[in-house]
């Protein structure tokens, strides 16, 4: 009697270990698609031209400069803008994808400093305005 528990106990924990497994390496299979999507989306979002340049970090490491000159189901084209090198790159090989430009909170503290110029700008323009007309005349 005490071997039939012990082979039920056996065969549910062979079970619940596969199964484990299982869900394990589909969630790793789920994580590696989102992150080709997601860098697919970048490089069609970003398009491709001259004046789209990109810095692609790759999977072991390396970092590659450029613009992208073609997009494709399963890979982009990027080219060196220095030496008009292409390279083929696979999504799935690439970790990051950075833009060229500026980023949002330096575009954010350019736009606070253009209207602080102004408001000063504005208020030195007022009280130049005021002391002429105290004075009777500029």
């Amino acid at each position: 009697m005490i071997k039939k528990y012990f082979s039920f106990a056996l065969i549910c924990l062979l079970l619940a270990t596969a199964n484990s497994s299982f869900v394990s390496a589909q969630t790793q299979t789920d994580k590696n698609a989102s992150s080709v999507a997601k860098i697919k989306t970048a490089v069609l979002k970003r398009g491709t031209g001259e004046n789209k340049r990109v810095q692609v970090k790759m999977l072991d490491g390396t970092k590659l400069k450029g613009y992208i000159s073609q997009s494709g189901e399963d890979s982009f084209t990027l080219t060196d803008s220095k030496t008009g090198q292409t390279t083929s790159i696979a999504y799935g090989n690439v970790a990051q994808i950075k833009g060229g430009g500026l980023s949002k909170g330096a575009k954010i503290g350019i736009g606070i400093a253009v209207g602080a110029a102004a408001v000063v700008s504005i208020v030195v323009i007022r009280l130049l305005v005021i002391r002429c007309r105290n004075e009777g005349g500029c």
